[in-house]
């Protein structure tokens, strides 16, 4: 089966819309878990085209990381949901700042790792 292009590049990005739907339409244990199973997809999916895709590939085998890499490379995603679970879930204004603190950190973290991971390999 072959998708448009339009399609299979915006498929994680319907996979979190998706995933946000579900979790505004309630709070049944059935409807948050679909949300989860949707938001893993789509980061299983969003790894994976970035570990194909990029360009630096030379440097991360020389690198040792504080995190082994599979935990690295899931970690931005992991602050995002515990960043929106805990704005969800509470009306106290200390956590909900230190929630939207993680979505900062979080997405700072996938725009930069992008920008470093478009660049083509260089002799310094």
């Amino acid at each position: 089966m072959v998708l448009p292009k339009v399609v299979y590049e915006n498929l994680p990005y319907i996979y979190l819309l998706i995933s946000g739907g579900l979790l505004v339409l309630g709070d049944e244990w059935a409807l948050i878990f679909s949300a989860g199973i949707f938001y893993i997809a789509a980061c299983i999916v969003l790894v994976s085209r970035s570990a194909h895709r990029r360009l630096d590939k030379h440097k991360s085998k020389s690198l040792k990381y504080i995190f082994p890499e599979l935990i690295y490379e899931y970690l931005p995603y992991t602050y995002f949901a515990i960043g929106i679970f805990v704005m969800m879930s509470t009306v106290n204004p200390f956590y909900q700042f230190a929630a939207f603190a993680l979505l900062i950190l979080a997405l700072r973290n996938l725009l930069c790792r992008k920008n470093n991971r478009a660049k083509a390999p260089s002799l310094f």
